[in-house]
């Protein structure tokens, strides 16, 4: 289903057709982690957790 969208845009280059090309990405993420299937890591991030910042000092 993304190489539909991803299709769509290089045929456009319209920034919406990209928008919906990464919008089918994050559902398939969504998707894959509700059914357990969990093979996606996001891409964004500092892999520390909600605090987001990389010093856990004092």
């Amino acid at each position: 289903m993304e190489e539909k969208y991803w299709q769509q845009f290089l045929e456009t280059g319209k920034i919406t057709d990209y928008l919906y090309y990464k919008g089918m990405q994050i559902i398939s993420r969504v998707m894959d982690s509700y059914e357990g299937n969990g093979q996606h890591e996001p891409d964004y991030g500092d892999g520390h957790g909600a605090r987001g910042d990389a010093c856990r000092g004092i």
